[in-house]
Order: structure tokens, then sequence, then C-alpha cells
């Protein structure tokens, strides 16, 4: 966000937004309580038979069910709008008060172009008014006063586009229906999308040869986000579907005999259900970006990874990450497809992905067939 589109900004359009958003949210809430006790309610107990008793019974539960994903829904984008309002408010008041103070001290702060600024001197002493008292500044008000307005302009930048993704996220997740995302605030979105992109990038970089250290923070990580819907998103789309293969070949080779693998040898099946967990939960969106890494994915099982010690199949690895969790079945349908499709292909025995799988760590369940 540069100088000029935070100092003049007008905000009463945000304001009006995050009234309509909440008024919305309030009337969803009430019509959720009338589907929830009135229409599921009375659906439950019908005593239907035949069709109806199946097919109309789930219909009125899913639809009772939109009604409280909608005000969810509505709830999050009400609060993210609210908490950004209130911060652009103050970020603009704070700029405000900043160009003030060095208007006192002849300094003034001005668009140099490219979202940039420069802080200048206000009025030359030579250029003055006859009888006009130029304040004095030193050097070090002019670095302090561009450094503050620096801080301002990049806090309110955060503020806009954390909200801007956060919200983008949301909507996207679920083009024909709500989500159930449930977000109190922007901080927590924004906190949830910058641990996942961290989380993503220490996983591609570091991989296992994280320290044990390293290891526990992004274990904890995981099972605090586990069930965070923008949280599993990001960090599924960020690491990409070959990186998330990679990682887990090389974490769980039973040849490496790392330091990781032996300092935390039995936390390695927590963190395989934590990573499962939130990977189940990453498939339940149906964003266009979801969509594409479910499909690479599928056509990563096929191909084969060279680990430290050995070379394993795709649907090997994946298939280590899918024990836990609530996975989307239309990926679970194109997956078993895909998988059932190799098999034959390659006249592969129906067990073979348990042979050369890498290790299940010690307090993991075992890795089922297909």
């Amino acid at each position: 966000m540069d100088l000029d589109a935070l100092r003049f900004a007008d905000l009463s359009k945000l304001s009006t937004a995050v009234a309509d958003w909440t008024a919305m949210a309030t009337k969803l809430w009430e019509l959720e309580s009338d589907a929830r006790g009135d229409l599921g309610g009375k659906a439950a107990k019908a005593d239907w038979a035949g069709v109806n008793a199946t097919v109309t019974r789930e219909f009125i539960g899913k639809t009772a069910k939109e009604f409280a994903d909608a005000a969810t829904e509505a709830t999050s984008i009400g609060n993210i709008l609210r908490d950004t309002h209130g911060e652009l408010v103050d970020y603009k008041a704070r700029l405000n008060e900043a160009i003030r103070r060095g208007l006192e001290k002849n300094l003034t702060v001005v668009p140099a172009g490219n979202g940039g600024f420069t802080v200048t001197m206000n009025i030359h002493p030579d250029r003055a008014a006859k009888g006009t008292t130029v304040p004095e500044h030193t050097e070090d008000d002019a670095t302090a006063l561009r450094d503050e307005v620096q801080r301002i302009l990049e806090g309110a930048t955060e503020s806009d586009t954390t909200a801007a993704q956060a919200l983008t996220m949301l909507v996207s997740q679920t083009p024909y229906g709500f989500s159930d995302a449930a977000y109190y605030d922007r901080d927590r979105a924004a906190d949830a999308m910058k641990d996942a992109d961290r989380i993503a990038k220490l996983l591609g970089t570091k991989g296992d040869d994280m320290s044990p250290e390293e290891f526990d923070r992004l274990n904890r990580d995981l099972a605090k986000y586990k069930d965070d819907r923008l949280f599993q998103e990001k960090l599924a789309t960020t690491i990409g579907p070959r990186g998330l293969l990679d990682f887990w070949a090389d974490l769980a080779d039973p040849s490496d005999g790392g330091t990781l693998q032996r300092s935390r040898h039995d936390q390695l099946g927590d963190f395989q259900r934590n990573l499962s967990l939130t990977l189940a939960g990453a498939t339940q969106s149906d964003s266009p970006a979801m969509r594409t890494w479910e499909n690479d994915m599928v056509k990563l099982g096929e191909e084969r990874m060279q680990t430290r010690g050995s070379q394993v199949y795709g649907y090997q690895v994946m298939s280590n990450l899918m024990r836990s969790g609530d996975w989307d079945n239309r990926f679970l349908n194109d997956y078993g497809n895909a998988l059932v499709a190799t098999e034959k292909k390659m006249k592969l025995p129906a067990n073979y992905w348990n042979g050369g799988l890498p290790p299940v760590p010690k307090s993991a369940p075992a890795v089922p067939s297909r």
C-alpha cells in the first residue's frame, strides 16, 4: 500500500461492508436455528420408509447443514472485514499523526513514484517568507520519520494483503456451496496462512535434515492447525504433490539413519497422523488449486522416486499418508481407480504396494493395502 492510498483512503465503504456482513450473518444464524430445529428435527423424528427414509432424509439433513455453513462463512467474512477495517483506520490515523509531527520539525513526506516515498525539508530556510521562523531538525529526525512511515505502510499492506488472501481462499474452497471454516478475526486467518507457508518451505528445503527441535515445533504446529481449512489448503498447495512425496519418502527411508530418525523415532507416528489429518482436510476444498493438486497427486502414483537408499512408487509413499482423516470421496475414487489400473497394467499382485514401502513408525498403524 503506497503513501497516498493509505493517507487519503475512504474507508467508509469497508465500514458499510462490515455492517452488511454482520447483519447477514445474524440473519443466517436465525435461519440455521430454524433449519436445524424445525426442518432437521422433524426429518430426524419422522417415521419414513423406502426412498424417503434414505434419499429425502439425507437431503434434508444436508440442506440444514448448508444453513450452518452459510452462517459460518458469513461470520468469518464479517470478522475478517471488521478487523481489517479497524486496523486500516488505525494505520491511517498513525500515518497522518506521523506526518503532522514531521511538519512541526519542518519535514514532509511526499510520494516518490512506484509506491515509494521520500522525507524532505518542507520549507527551505532560504525561501522562507521574511520574518518566518523555520523549525529545525536533525538528520536523525528525518531518518526516524522515514522509518516510522515505512513501518506503518508495511503494516497496512500486510493487513490488506492477508485479508484479501484469506477471503479469496474462503470463497474459493466451495464454489457451489459454503465453507465451514470459522475465523473470529483476521489475525488468526493470517497466522494460519503464514505458518503454512513457513512449514511448506521447511519441508521443501530442509526435509528430514531439519533439527529435532525444528521437528518438534513442526509437529506441534500441525497438531494445532490440523482442523484449520486455510492452513490445510495453503500447506498442501505450497509444498505441492511432488514436494510432499519427496519429503515423506526421505523421512521414512530406513537406510538414512539420520539424527532425526534416531532421536524422534517414537514421535514419527504422531507426526504422520497430524500430517495425514491436514492433507485429508485440504482435499475437502473444491478450489481450482486443490483440484489441480489432487489430479497431479494421482498422476504421480506411477512414478518412481529415488530416496537416499531405495526407490519407491508414488502410490507407496502417498498411501502412507492416507490412513487418518476425512478424505474427499472424489479424490479417493480417482486415486483408487488409478492405483487398480496401474496394478492391472503392471500385472502386480493386489498387496504389492505393501512391499518396498518406507517403514511404518513405531506408534503408527499398519499400512493398509488398497
